[in-house]
C-alpha cells in the first residue's frame, strides 16, 4: 500500500500545468508582420540615406584632389637627355656586324642597317638560333652600298583581260609549222648569294654524283680565310690583308679524307679547276695554298664568278 501510495504521489507532482498564456490569432500574425516590414523598410532608407551621403562626400573628395593635382607645378621633360640615355643604353648591347666583318652594337646596328635587322639579330641570340644565311646577305648588300631586297618596287600586278561578248573566230594558221626557238642562257649578276649548307660534304662522302671538282671548289670556299683565323699560313694577316688575296689552306690528306676521295682525285680536282681559271694553287713551303680571288678596293672578288681572271702564265706572289 505505501508503494502505491508513493507512486501516485509522484504522478501527482509531475503533471502537466494547465495552459496559461493567449493563443495567437490570424490579426496578430498579421500586425507582427506589417511591424517588421516597415522596420525594415525604415532601415533600408536610413542605409540608402548615409550611402548617398558617403558617395557625395567620396566625389567632393576626388574633385578636389583633382583640383590640387592641377595645381601642381608640372615637370618638364628632357628629351634630349632621355634620347642620351637610350642611346648609351643599346650602345652597351654587343654585336656582331657581319656586312662588314666586325664588332659592332645594337645602337650602330639599327643606324646602318635599320631596326628591323637589329630586331631580328637580337631575337636569334636570345632564341639561341641561328641567324639566317638571308639575313647575312641583306646586311652584305647594304654594307656594299645596294639597296635591301625588301625596298625593291614590286612588280606591277597583271592586267586581267577582259572577257568577250560572244565567240572569237579562230585566227591560227593551221598550215604553218613554226621553228622551235633555241632558250638563250640567262645573264646571272653577282648581286645575290646562293648559300651552301657544309652538310652537302658529308653527303658526298656516300654519293658518288657529287664527288667532283665543283664539290671541291664549295668545300675550299668553306675554308676561306676569315677575320681572326688561326692557321698555319696566317691565311688572314698575311694572305689576305697584306696580299689582298681570299686564299684556303687545307692539306690534300684532310680535303681525301673529308670528301670521300683519294688523294690522286683530289689533285686531279685541283689541275681541272686551275686549268679553267676557277682557282690558283700556291706553294707555301712544303704546303699547298689555294687562292679562290681577290681584294680590290675593299671589295671580295671571286675568280669562279667571273668577276676577275687571272693569267696562268703568271709569276709567285709575294
Amino acid at each position: 500500500m505505501e508503494k502505491e501510495a508513493r507512486i501516485m504521489c509522484r504522478a501527482q507532482d509531475h503533471s502537466t500545468p494547465e495552459p496559461t498564456a493567449e493563443p495567437i490569432t490570424e490579426e496578430k500574425l498579421e500586425e507582427l508582420i506589417r511591424r517588421w516590414n516597415e522596420t525594415a523598410e525604415t532601415a533600408a532608407a536610413q542605409r540608402q540615406v548615409q550611402r548617398e551621403k558617403d558617395d557625395a562626400e567620396v566625389r567632393r573628395l576626388i574633385a578636389e584632389l583633382e583640383e590640387n593635382r592641377k595645381q601642381l607645378p608640372k615637370e618638364e621633360e628632357d628629351m634630349e637627355e632621355a634620347r642620351r640615355e637610350s642611346e648609351a643604353y643599346y650602345r652597351s648591347i654587343p654585336m656582331y656586324d657581319w656586312g662588314a666583318g666586325e664588332q659592332s652594337n645594337h645602337y650602330e646596328i639599327s643606324q646602318k642597317y635599320g631596326s628591323r635587322i637589329a630586331n631580328e639579330i637580337s631575337r636569334c641570340r636570345w632564341d639561341g638560333v641561328r641567324i639566317p644565311n638571308s639575313l647575312i646577305a641583306e646586311m652584305h648588300r647594304i654594307h656594299e652600298g645596294k639597296p635591301p631586297l625588301r625596298n625593291r618596287k614590286a612588280k606591277p600586278p597583271n592586267r586581267t583581260v577582259k572577257e568577250p561578248d560572244g565567240p572569237i573566230a579562230s585566227r591560227a594558221n593551221w598550215g604553218h609549222k613554226e621553228k622551235r626557238k633555241t632558250v638563250k642562257p640567262k645573264e646571272y649578276m653577282n648581286d645575290y648569294y646562293s648559300p651552301v649548307k657544309a652538310g652537302l660534304f658529308n653527303v658526298a662522302r656516300g654519293n658518288e654524283v657529287l664527288r667532283n671538282p665543283t664539290t671541291l671548289l664549295l668545300y675550299l670556299l668553306q675554308h676561306r680565310s676569315w677575320k681572326g683565323k688561326k692557321d698555319k699560313h696566317d691565311t688572314y694577316g698575311i694572305w689576305y690583308l697584306r696580299r689582298n688575296l681570299i686564299v684556303a689552306s687545307v692539306g690534300e690528306e684532310k680535303i681525301a679524307a673529308d670528301l670521300g676521295v683519294h688523294k690522286k682525285t683530289v689533285r686531279n680536282w685541283t689541275k681541272a679547276l686551275q686549268r679553267t681559271g676557277v682557282i690558283r694553287k700556291l706553294k707555301d713551303g712544303q704546303d699547298n695554298v689555294y687562292v679562290l680571288g681577290e681584294v680590290i678596293e675593299n671589295k671580295e672578288l671571286f675568280y669562279y664568278s667571273g668577276e676577275i681572271s687571272w693569267k696562268p702564265n703568271s709569276g709567285q706572289i709575294h
